[in-house]
């Protein structure tokens, strides 16, 4: 079974029941010695009945979770009017 490696997700759609998510990486656009802007690529699309994708996220968020457990990614306010903490300065000046 090959593995794929992806920067991010592209885009999700929903169409007659079937969830399609589309996976990029980012390439490197220009020639050696011109210009490297980054540009995404199609990298995967994985197709799944919209039940599968109900389960699935649910699985993503116990990961969520355990990640906000283990301190490697911070907590995002909820839907329930939390709102981010205001910084007493500005992080671009030390």
């Amino acid at each position: 079974m090959p593995t794929h490696f992806c920067d991010g997700l592209k885009e999700v759609t929903l169409l007659n029941g079937v969830v399609r998510l589309e996976f990029h990486r980012l390439e490197g656009g220009g020639l050696p010695g011109g210009d490297h802007d980054l540009q995404p690529r199609i990298e995967l699309v994985l197709a799944m009945p919209a039940q599968g994708f109900v389960q699935a996220l649910s699985l993503l968020d116990q990961v969520r979770e355990g990640l906000i457990k283990d301190g490697v990614i911070r907590p995002t306010p909820d839907s329930q009017n939390e709102q981010p903490a205001t910084p007493r300065r500005s992080p671009n000046f030390a």
